[in-house]
C-alpha cells in the first residue's frame, strides 16, 4: 500500500507540473460591464420591445470552452442589463440558426439537465469575494434552473430562488426577459453607494453542442469559478429591508390498504402547516417549518443492488436541500464514476430524519435552520422536532456547522450532530457524532479535501473516521487519490457510512486526450485506470480489491458516449450475505467483469442508452442488459421506457439461476413550463413489487403550487401455503401552498 501511495504522489507532482500550463490563470485585469438604471418597470414577456433596453450597452464577445478552448464562440450572444429600485433585469438574445422549433430540450420540468439542453445562465457574486455565487439559468422554452455555489466545491443545486423569466423563439434566435427581486439576490449592505460584484455567463448551444462563456473560462471548469468572472461595476442596490416569505399549505390525503382486493384499512387526513423564510440581513437567514410536509417530493427510483452495501438515495425534500450544501461534510472516493464500488462516509445526512427503522416516514412536527454567510466565515444551525411511532421513539434532531475562509479558496471547519432518540426521556438514546473538515486548492487545478470525525453514543461507544482526497483536474488529465479508514463502532445516527470498518485506498487518473488523429465525429479520447481496495480496519485484512481498467471512453461531438470498463475484483468475506435474494457464502472470490455503455446524443427527439454488464460473478455468472428509451418529439411530452434483465447462472451458496427484471417508465405531459402532469412506473421481480406515482403541478404564481398525487404501491408475497397474497398500499393527495413576499 506505501508503494501505492508514494508511485501516486509522485505521479501528481509530475502531472502538476507537466499539464499545469493548459489553465490559464484568472485575468488580474478583469472585464467590466454596468447595468442601466431605470425608473420604470419591464413587462416580462421575452419581447425586449420596451425602449429602456436600447439604453444598455450589449454584453458580448463569448468565448468558446468547448470543444475549442479560448476562441470566438461561433454562436453569438448578446446581453443587456438594467435595473430598478425592485429588480435586477437581463435581456439575452442567443443567435442561431436551427429554427425556432428544433432548439434541443426534453423536457420542461424545473432544473432540467442543462448538459441536454440550449442553455443560457448568469452567475451573480453579490459579495465580490470570488468564491459564492448564485446562479440563474433558462432555456429556450423558458424552463428554469438555479443554484448556490461555494468555491465551485459545494452546490446547492435544488435551491429555488423567487425570480421570473420569459422567453420567444425565431429562427435566426431564442430570446430570454429576466427579472430577478432584489430581495432574491444576497449583497453587502450599503446604503446609497455604488458597488461591484462578481458577473459570468454562460451558454450551450446544444444543436452544435458548444459551451461559450463571458469572459473565457478553462474547459475543465465552469463558469461558476469565480475568480475568472468578469465584475458589475457602479451597481446601487437598494438598502436590504424586511425580507419575509411565508408559504403556507393546505392537504387532504385519502389513504387506503388493500390485501386481494379487500380494503384492510383506510383514512382520510386533513393537514395543514407552513414554512417560513426571514433573511434577516444580506447574511442570514433563518428558515421555519412547522408540521413539514413532503407529498410532492420525488419518489425513490428502484436499484437492483449488485453489491454487498447499502445503496445511498439523495435527499429530494425541499425543506433539507435549501443550504444542503453548508451542512455537506464528508467523502465520497468512487474512483472518478469508474466503479460501482463505493467507500461513501457522510457524518450528517438529512435523510436520517423524518424515517422509522423501517423507512416508513415519520411526522415533523417542526423546525428551524439558521445560517449566517459571509466573505470571511459561515455558521448554520439545524434543529427538528420528529414524532415517534409503535417502533421509533419521537427524536430531536441538532447540527451545528462552522466554516472559516482562509486565504483565497482554502476553508477549515466543523460540524456537531446530536440525536436524541427518545426526546425528554432520562432512558433514551443518545448519539453524537463531531467533525472537523477542510479544503485547500492549491492551484486552479489541484485541491485537497479532508475530514476527521467520532461519535459516541448512551452505551459509551466511541468509533473514528477520517478520511483524504487530493484531486488534480485540468483540460487533459484528472487524477486523485483516496484515503479512508473507518473504525468499526464509527457510527453516525444522523449521516450515512457506506462500509463500517475498513480502510479504503484509491488512487487513479482519467487522461482526456483531443488530438488530431481522432475521427471527426470523436470530441475526447478518455482512457483511465483506477486501484481500489479494502482492508479490514481492525484485522488490516485485505477484504476487497478492484483493478478498474478503462481501456476504450470516447465522447462524441454530438453528446453520445462509447465506453468499456475493465474490473478485475477480489472479494475476501468474513460473513455470508444475501444478493439478488441469492445467498452468498463467507469465502474468496475472484472475478472480471465488462461494463460497455453505447449513448447516442441524448438531446435529440429519440435517443437510446445501452449498458451491458457481464462476466464472473461470485464464482458463476451474471450479464445483464439496461435499455433506456428516450423520446420527446417536443419539449411538452417526453416518455422514456427502461428495462433492466439480468441472467444470473450458478451463482452463491446454492448455485442458483435465475432472471433478474427491472422495468421503469417515466413521462411529463406540460402545458408550460408551470403546468405539468409527470408519472414513473417501476417493477421489479427482485421484490415483487410494482409501483406507480403520477403528479399534477400548476405553479399558478412564482413558487406557489397547486398539486395532485397518486402513489400506488403493491408487493406479492408467498405465504408458504401455495398462495400469493398482493398488498396494495394507495393514497391520493392534493396540496395547495402559497407563497407571499413582504
Amino acid at each position: 500500500m506505501k508503494f501505492i501511495i508514494t508511485v501516486t504522489a509522485l505521479f501528481f507532482l509530475f502531472v502538476s507540473h507537466s499539464f499545469s500550463q493548459e489553465i490559464f490563470p484568472p485575468d488580474p485585469i478583469k472585464k467590466l460591464v454596468r447595468a442601466t438604471k431605470i425608473d420604470g418597470n419591464i413587462k416580462i414577456d421575452g419581447q425586449l420591445n420596451e425602449p429602456e433596453w436600447l439604453l444598455a450597452v450589449p454584453i458580448k464577445d463569448f468565448i468558446e470552452q468547448d470543444p475549442i478552448q479560448g476562441i470566438p464562440a461561433k454562436k453569438k450572444t448578446s446581453v443587456r442589463l438594467l435595473y430598478n429600485k425592485t429588480y435586477l433585469y437581463m435581456g439575452v438574445i442567443c443567435y442561431d440558426t436551427v429554427g425556432k422549433n428544433n432548439y434541443r430540450l426534453l423536457n420542461l420540468q424545473r432544473d432540467f439537465s442543462a448538459s441536454n439542453a440550449d442553455f443560457f445562465a448568469i452567475a451573480i457574486d453579490g459579495y465580490n469575494d470570488e468564491r459564492n455565487c448564485v446562479m440563474f439559468g433558462m432555456n429556450p422554452y423558458g424552463a428554469q434552473r438555479d443554484l448556490l455555489s461555494f468555491d465551485d466545491n459545494y452546490y446547492d443545486p435544488d435551491w429555488d430562488g423567487l425570480w421570473t423569466v420569459r422567453t420567444q423563439r425565431t429562427d435566426t434566435a431564442w430570446i430570454a426577459e429576466v427579472a430577478i427581486p432584489w430581495k432574491t439576490l444576497r449583497y453587502k449592505n450599503i446604503a446609497d453607494s455604488l458597488q461591484t460584484w462578481g458577473l459570468s455567463f454562460g451558454r450551450t448551444a446544444r444543436g452544435s453542442n458548444e459551451i461559450s462563456g463571458w469572459p473565457a473560462f478553462p474547459r475543465a471548469f465552469g463558469g461558476l469559478r469565480m475568480p475568472y468572472a468578469g465584475k458589475l461595476v457602479d451597481i446601487q442596490a437598494p438598502k436590504p429591508s424586511t425580507n419575509i416569505r411565508l408559504q403556507p399549505y393546505v392537504l387532504d390525503a385519502n389513504n387506503a390498504t388493500i390485501q386481494d382486493g379487500k380494503t384492510l384499512s383506510s383514512n382520510n387526513v386533513f393537514k395543514a402547516g407552513g414554512d417560513v423564510k426571514w433573511a434577516i440581513n444580506p447574511n442570514t437567514l433563518l428558515d421555519l417549518t412547522f408540521n413539514t410536509d413532503f407529498a410532492q417530493a420525488d419518489i425513490d427510483r428502484v436499484v437492483n443492488n449488485t453489491n454487498r452495501f447499502s445503496v445511498f438515495y439523495p435527499e429530494k425534500r425541499q425543506f433539507f436541500l435549501e443550504n444542503a450544501g453548508l451542512f455537506t461534510v464528508g467523502m465520497d472516493p468512487l474512483s472518478n464514476g469508474q466503479s460501482d464500488y463505493s467507500a461513501r462516509i457522510q457524518p450528517f445526512f438529512s435523510r436520517a430524519i423524518g424515517l422509522d427503522a423501517n423507512g416508513s416516514p415519520l411526522t415533523i412536527d417542526g423546525g428551524a435552520r439558521l445560517v449566517y454567510r459571509s466573505d470571511k466565515m459561515n455558521i448554520g444551525g439545524l434543529f427538528i422536532r420528529q414524532e415517534g411511532n409503535a417502533i421509533t421513539n419521537s427524536t430531536n434532531f441538532f447540527v451545528g456547522r462552522y466554516s472559516q475562509n482562509l486565504g483565497q479558496q482554502n476553508r477549515i471547519g466543523a460540524l456537531l450532530s446530536v440525536k436524541d432518540g427518545d426526546a425528554g426521556s432520562l432512558t433514551g438514546s443518545r448519539n453524537f457524532t463531531g467533525t472537523v473538515d477542510g479544503f485547500f486548492r492549491f492551484n486552479q487545478g489541484m485541491s485537497e479535501s479532508f475530514m476527521i470525525s467520532t461519535t459516541n453514543d448512551s452505551k459509551s461507544h466511541t468509533g473514528y473516521a477520517a478520511a483524504s482526497q487530493l484531486y488534480y483536474n485540468t483540460n487533459t488529465l484528472v487524477a486523485w487519490l483516496n484515503e479512508s479508514i473507518v473504525t468499526e463502532k464509527y457510527d453516525p445516527q444522523m449521516g450515512f457510512v457506506a462500509r463500517g470498518n475498513t480502510i479504503v485506498t484509491d488512487p487513479g487518473f482519467l487522461y482526456q486526450e483531443r488530438g488530431n488523429w481522432l475521427p471527426k465525429f470523436v470530441r475526447t479520447f478518455s482512457p483511465g485506470f483506477s486501484f481500489t481496495t479494502y482492508h479490514n480496519a481492525t484485522t488490516q485484512k485485505l477484504t476487497d480489491r478492484y483493478i478498474n481498467i478503462n481501456p476504450v471512453t470516447f465522447q462524441f461531438q454530438n453528446g453520445g458516449l462509447l465506453s468499456w470498463y475493465v474490473i478485475v475484483a477480489k472479494q475476501n468475506l468474513d460473513d455470508a450475505f444475501s444478493l439478488l435474494n441469492v445467498p452468498i457464502s463467507k469465502g474468496t472470490y475472484s472475478y472480471t467483469r465488462h461494463k460497455i455503455t453505447l449513448n447516442s446524443d441524448p438531446s435529440t427527439r429519440f435517443s437510446i442508452a445501452l449498458t451491458g454488464d457481464l462476466g464472473q460473478f461470485y464464482n458463476g455468472a451474471y450479464n445483464s442488459l439496461n435499455t433506456t428509451l428516450s423520446y420527446a418529439p417536443s419539449p411538452y411530452f417526453f416518455i422514456s421506457p427502461s428495462i433492466e434483465y439480468g441472467r444470473l447462472t450458478n451463482v452463491g451458496t446454492n448455485m442458483v439461476s435465475k432472471d433478474v427484471t427491472l422495468y421503469t417508465l417515466e413521462g411529463r405531459i406540460a402545458l408550460n413550463p408551470r403546468v405539468q402532469l409527470s408519472g414513473l412506473f417501476q417493477k421489479t421481480n427482485v421484490t415483487n413489487t410494482i409501483g406507480y406515482n403520477a403528479r399534477f403541478s400548476w405553479e399558478f404564481q412564482p413558487l406557489s403550487y397547486f398539486y395532485v398525487v397518486f402513489n400506488n404501491n403493491s408487493i406479492s408475497q408467498d405465504n408458504s401455503l401455495t398462495r400469493v397474497i398482493k398488498t396494495t398500499d394507495r393514497q391520493v393527495i392534493t396540496k395547495i401552498s402559497y407563497l407571499k413576499q413582504f
